[in-house]
């Protein structure tokens, strides 16, 4: 949930001159690391941590969703899940490479990002990188909310 809050934060913080009146695309992430480190580096971590890259929140939901369907005996779901798992980190990371490494459009001119906007997005990175720190809290609101279902 805090990856997702990040990354939809930075995406919809693209207002650039040629997509004011449209909706934004995979071209508008052209050249963020460069233009915009902030946001770069907000989209980036919020990447790396859906594609479940380990330090990283997503890895420690990853892995326990995994561990839990083994423990289960559920070997197909597991083994397919984990599959689509390799093939959407490959996504991720593509975009990665988009944002850092794709040439900037000549228009192209991103807008200051607004107050609420680079809030939310500094408390994602926050709680990104505390989870990288102290896993256990998010552990345990994990498990936590698992036994609520039974």
């Amino acid at each position: 949930m805090v990856t997702s809050l990040c990354l939809w934060s930075v995406v919809l913080s693209l207002d650039t001159l040629t997509n004011e009146k449209r909706s934004k695309t995979l071209i508008d992430l052209a050249s963020v690391g460069s233009v915009n480190p902030y946001l770069g580096f907000g989209a980036m971590l919020a990447f790396f941590s859906l594609a479940g890259v380990p330090p990283l929140a997503g890895f420690f939901a990853k892995m326990e969703i995994f561990l839990s369907a083994l423990s289960s005996s559920l070997f197909f779901a597991s083994t397919v899940a984990i599959l689509s798992s390799v093939v959407a980190s490959y996504y991720y990371i593509r975009l990665i490479k988009t944002m850092y490494f794709e040439k900037k459009r000549e228009n192209s001119f991103i807008f200051p990002v607004n107050r609420a906007c680079s809030l939310t997005i500094s408390v994602a990175v926050f709680f990104l990188l505390y989870f990288f720190v102290n896993p256990y809290l998010l552990l345990l609101l994990a498990q936590k909310m698992a036994l609520c279902l039974f």
